[in-house]
């Protein structure tokens, strides 16, 4: 069965395609951050949530909750010889870590390597190693590694089942070790953004801000020191990375003015190349990708980078919504969300509306016919997080998460109640047919619309010269009727018309409107 994986308040909660709710159990000393923004990736079988947790997780499909990287072992192993065994030559450097294996035996996680141990050198004895750490986290076992005799490389050497065992023993010939030698390993850092490209996790550390790193291949608990490049410009700002965009072929590391992509195969010729130094992305957020074509948001407007670069969608249509502060509180774009509506071809964007903190705006793009709608607003509730739940047949339905902890789903049909009316606002552009300069006389208004059961809209018209125009008397259009005239507008250069209806419950639908007008002095 699906799940869709989402932080509640301080819970880590799952919903299943039937809406049922389940508060996952957090692993013994690992808190949920309610500041922070919770990121998610998958990887595998498992979901990688970062930013809030005290340090990255994992949850798997039975809901198990995990830390992503065991913490490694702090004691230094103490080496020596015991009677009995049949090992003679020096030992060095022998180091421990702690797994976390699955019912199977695979390796769900594995912890840096502790300290290694001081040179010890036997003569046909066992090779004996004690003051093994115990882990605070729930391990399988324990996993010790050693060198060939008189060596220094590392191999798997033995396994403590549980995390009780301190100390073993063991004549084990160089013959007997594994072929492989010791994996690459690492503590994954405390991690702000996250991502999966490429059989890899992505991310960025909350103290190392310019720098990206990356697991080791198909290994999403092994994060090596090494596995690190710093994005320029480093040093510009205190944000650092701002999101990681994973399409098909690129992942984009975003700044805030800047733009890069990763290209490269391994960890011998991973690079960074520039996208546009034109543009950058302000909220990770505000990223979706869809069809291969990624949408995110920037100082100026709505941006989408596919195959041919990086080019603004909202410049020309409606720039004026984004580059000023009429519609939106500009100062907390860097906190917008997104989400792809996948059964509607749309990218909305949920905004501050302007001089306040609370999302209660939203924006649409039309990925189809590329036509914006909005601005929306969200009266019912506040929105705090968008995203997309399968249900019991896998038909994705887009949600938002709201700040009271329900979730709400998109519908057809209305299936809400009546208690909470959706404000119902429109105001159309001026019409001055062409003529701006020329005083007009605009006659009747003539409106047309689904006839509904009842309810009555507010038409109130401006007229005049486009910003100072002049508001007239409202009038009344009952929407039981199809099409009703309504009276005279009044005289002005240009005209424009006001749409208000905010009863709960009520219907509205317009086919459009027609008013007749001629130019003052003229017949």
């Amino acid at each position: 069965m699906a799940y869709t994986v989402f932080q509640s308040g301080s819970t880590l909660q799952v919903a299943d395609t039937s809406g049922t709710l389940t508060t996952l159990t957090m692993p013994s000393g690992i808190s949920l951050d309610t500041v922070n923004t919770p990121r998610f990736t998958v990887f595998g079988r498992y979901v990688v949530v970062v930013n809030t947790p005290s340090r990255p997780i994992t949850v798997d499909g039975n809901l198990v909750v995990r830390p992503l990287t065991p913490l490694p072992p702090r004691s230094i192993p103490t080496v020596a010889g015991a009677a009995g065994g049949s090992l003679s030559g020096t030992y060095n450097g022998i180091r421990q870590t702690f797994r976390i294996l699955d019912i199977d035996g695979n390796v769900i996680a594995e912890s840096d390597y502790g300290q290694p141990s001081g040179s010890v050198t036997i003569s046909g004895q066992y090779l004996k190693v004690s003051n093994l750490d115990l882990s605070p986290d729930s391990v399988t076992e324990s996993r010790i590694y050693r060198p060939t005799t008189n060596g220094s490389v590392l191999f798997p050497w033995i396994s403590l089942s549980g995390n009780t065992a301190t100390s073993i023993q063991d004549d084990l010939a160089d013959a007997g070790l594994s072929l492989l030698t010791a994996p690459t390993l690492g503590s994954a850092p405390d991690l702000t953004l996250i991502a999966e490209w490429r059989g890899r996790l992505w991310g960025v550390s909350r103290t190392e801000i310019d720098d990206l790193r990356w697991t080791e291949s198909e290994l999403m608990y092994s994060w090596p020191d090494s596995n690190d490049l710093p994005i320029p410009r480093i040093g510009s700002d205190s944000r650092g990375i701002t999101a990681l965009v994973a399409r098909s072929e690129s992942l984009g590391v975003g700044r805030r003015n800047i733009l890069w992509q990763m290209v490269g195969t391994s960890n011998a010729d991973f690079q960074a190349v520039k996208v546009s130094e034109n543009c950058g992305i302000l909220s990770q957020e505000s990223v979706k990708v869809f069809n291969d074509v990624a949408y995110f948001l920037w100082f100026d407007g709505v941006y989408a980078w596919d195959n041919s670069g990086v080019h603004c969608i909202s410049d020309g249509k409606v720039r004026n919504w984004f580059a000023s502060d009429t519609y939106f509180n500009r100062g907390r774009y860097q906190y917008s969300f997104a989400r792809i509506d996948p059964n509607r071809h749309k990218y909305q964007l949920f905004l501050c509306s302007a001089g306040s903190s609370t999302t209660d705006r939203w924006v649409e793009y039309d990925l189809d016919d590329k036509t914006w709608w909005g601005p929306h607003k969200t009266g019912a509730f506040t929105p705090t997080a968008a995203l997309i739940c399968p249900d019991a047949n896998d038909v994705l339905v887009p949600t938002i998460g709201s700040s009271s902890g329900f979730l709400w789903q998109d519908r057809d049909t209305r299936t809400d109640g009546s208690s909470t009316a959706i404000d119902f606002d429109v105001d159309t552009a001026f019409s001055d047919a062409n003529t701006p300069d020329i005083e007009k006389y605009f006659g009747e208004l003539s409106m047309m619309g689904k006839a509904q059961t009842s309810g009555t809209m507010s038409v109130t018209p401006k007229v005049g010269y486009f910003n100072a125009s002049a508001q007239t008397p409202t009038m009344s259009y009952d929407m039981t009727k199809g099409r009703q005239r309504l009276r005279r507008v009044g005289t002005g250069k240009a005209m424009s018309l006001n749409f208000r209806h905010q009863t709960a419950g009520e219907n509205v639908e317009l086919y459009g409107f027609e008013c007749e007008y001629h130019e003052l002095g003229r017949r």
